[in-house]
């Protein structure tokens, strides 16, 4: 869990960014309009791609360039690799959501790969959405922990939506890290961490923040953290599909080079 001071009151956030701690910045550049940050803690490598408009045409195409080249400078795709993508959340509460509505943009190919059935420049990829513990009782890392003991992949791409103590990142903030991820650790509901540790593969994780503490909006020095609301834009199921189109997309065309086909976000 991350933890900020504000106000004699705890803030939390998933953005590395926002943390007060000691970081190494290693790169801040803008691209086309697209801002791309990248820091290092503990040995953690973290990329933080900030954009306007996902909705805008231009931005997206813009954006979907930018976040494929930062992408592959974590992870490099061989014919040889099985690849596990998993989309936390639940598909219940929209801003929780962006990452089982991603999965449902990701093309898996795994079982062509037990058939014999695929085309030269498709990867091995299986996808999986593991719901969340009050759903189904069970840890999310218990569930994969089993999957990955299956299909024992050599890459584990994780997507979750994230906390922000900022409106101004709110759905427009892309984080790329290998330091893994703690599903529900912003809204102090920290679950089990998924990582290259407890999982024993490598683990991207990916992240967009969908929602903010009302004290980030208002400051109220007396609320207390217990009692607290949550706070996401009124726009956000329409934002959501957005951007699960776009990692979707991404993700298709890093894993699959023959990929052509995409969903438009219009």
């Amino acid at each position: 869990m991350h933890k900020i001071k504000l106000d004699d009151n705890i803030v939390r956030t998933d953005l590395i960014l926002e943390q007060n701690i000691d970081m190494k910045d290693v790169f801040n550049d803008t691209i086309n309009n697209i801002k791309v940050m990248k820091n290092e803690f503990e040995n953690n490598h973290y990329t933080t791609i900030y954009f306007d408009d996902i909705t805008d045409s231009d931005i997206y195409n813009e954006l979907e360039k930018v976040f494929i080249s930062e992408f592959k400078k974590y992870i490099d795709i061989n014919s040889k690799d099985i690849i596990l993508v998993i989309g936390l959340g639940n598909n219940k509460s929209t801003p929780d959501s962006l990452g089982t509505l991603t999965i449902d943009n990701i093309i898996p190919t795994r079982y062509l790969f037990e058939l014999g059935e695929v085309e030269e420049g498709y990867s091995n990829v299986s996808v999986y959405k593991p719901d969340v513990i009050g759903n189904t009782g069970i840890e999310s890392i218990n569930i994969i922990n089993g999957i990955v003991k299956d299909i024992k992949p050599t890459k584990i791409i994780v997507i979750d939506s994230l906390k922000a103590n900022s409106l101004d990142r709110l759905t427009k903030t892309i984080q790329i890290t290998d330091s893994g991820i703690h599903p529900g650790s912003g809204i102090n509901n920290n679950r089990g961490e998924i990582s290259n540790k407890t999982t024993n593969s490598k683990v991207i994780a990916i992240g967009i923040p969908t929602v903010v503490d009302i004290k980030t909006i208002f400051n109220e020095k007396n609320v207390d953290i217990n009692n607290s609301f949550i706070v996401t834009p009124t726009n956000i199921d329409f934002v959501i599909d957005k951007l699960s189109i776009l990692l979707g997309n991404s993700l298709n065309k890093i894993f699959h080079k023959n990929f052509n086909r995409q969903k438009n976000i219009q």
